[in-house]
């Protein structure tokens, strides 16, 4: 009998310990979760060869970690600033340009499910009709880059004069059918923002979005100050070292890969999506429910919002972004209410397990 009191208040005593110690470890404070956030992101960069790097983290609408790593100009020696140092978003620049559909459809000035025509008569009959939601979830059959048209260096002075790279093509496929990533379908959303809003889209962008959300730092790249313009780099072919990228001009395609912007404000505009506020309950839901394709496939997609899944269950909402001297990494997980974003002034990073890793570290 006593054999059996000792075992139990040895087991009592062991849970407590246990209990303890999980209570303590959930209960870190920023400045420790600070210190291995800082220690895992020097632990990645070592294994790397990263001209420069910017992580900000949110927590249930709290910037709670934002740092700079390496160089926005390694020759120069410039330090980045993640509250004013601009990278090329890329495709997140499509998460940007969603909003403004959100805003005219909440305005019923846009119908996202009426066929384009209704908005964008001019564009050349297709052998099939199809929407500006399929258009905003890559369903319409539009095609992605060909070619090296991801290396243009040629200013375009109006979305217009852009939709000529793809406005003749066929389609790919009937719209709904297959699920195909194109950059060019944010060309013509662009084109569906102006006609509809009546306002020239880098306008709308910037009163409609950017300044309410006070993305101050946000901007189209030829708008940009250049002292805040990280210079941009890729890889030599072994990846051990890089250089210059080439130059190139994004006028032609700023919905769908042309911003230029900050860790801080990526995640302003994030945090503006986690809940209502700037957008009705059920326009969030919109823009971050996965559509599908016509036979029931899921594409994991949906108005310009990728939903993947994380660790232990998690459904992170957001898009990455890859350009010529950059990548970005911008996800929300809801379960945890934490948002992480990552730029590179590099093409193709490979930010590998680094964000998950991250996301752990804020789980509690």
């Amino acid at each position: 009998m006593n054999f059996l009191k000792i075992l139990f208040f040895k087991f009592i005593k062991l849970n407590y310990f246990v209990y303890v110690c999980l209570f303590i470890a959930g209960c870190e404070n920023d400045e420790q979760k600070s210190i291995k956030a800082d220690k895992i992101t020097r632990e990645y960069l070592s294994t790397t060869n990263l001209p420069g790097l910017s992580i900000s983290v949110a927590k249930k609408g709290k910037i709670v970690f934002s740092r700079g790593y390496g160089y926005a100009d390694v020759e120069q020696k410039k330090t980045i600033d993640p509250s004013k140092t601009k990278f090329r978003i890329g495709s997140v620049s499509k998460t940007y340009a969603a909003t403004a559909l959100g805003i005219l459809s909440e305005r019923k000035i846009l119908d996202l499910e009426e066929d384009i025509y209704t908005y964008v008569s001019s564009f050349p009959l297709k052998k099939w009709k199809f929407n500006t939601m399929q258009l905003a979830g890559h369903l319409s059959g539009i095609r992605h880059y060909k070619n090296d048209e991801m290396l243009i260096n040629e200013y375009y002075g109006s979305v217009n004069d852009a939709m000529e790279f793809f406005k003749y093509d066929t389609l790919l496929h009937k719209p709904g059918t297959k699920y195909h990533y194109s950059t060019h379908a944010w060309t013509l959303i662009s084109l569906i923002i102006e006609n509809t809003s009546r306002s020239e889209f880098l306008s709308f962008m910037n009163t409609e979005v950017f300044a309410p959300l006070k993305m101050n730092d946000t901007q189209a790249e030829l708008q940009a100050v250049d002292t805040d313009l990280v210079k941009f780099y890729q890889f030599n072919s072994s990846r051990d070292t890089f250089e210059i990228a080439p130059k190139v001009n994004n006028s032609w395609k700023w919905a769908g890969g042309g911003f230029i912007s900050t860790t801080e404000d990526v995640i302003r505009f994030l945090n503006a999506h986690t809940k209502p506020g700037f957008f009705k309950k059920n326009t969030l839901k919109l823009l971050t429910t996965s559509q599908f394709t016509t036979d029931g496939q899921k594409t994991n997609y949906g108005l310009g919002w990728r939903i993947r899944e994380g660790r232990n269950g998690d459904i992170l909402y957001g898009h990455t972004g890859d350009s010529v001297g950059g990548t970005t990494y911008a996800f929300w997980n809801k379960r945890t209410d934490t948002i992480v974003v990552i730029t590179s002034n590099i093409k193709i990073a490979r930010f590998g397990e680094l964000p998950l890793d991250i996301f752990d570290i804020y789980r509690n």
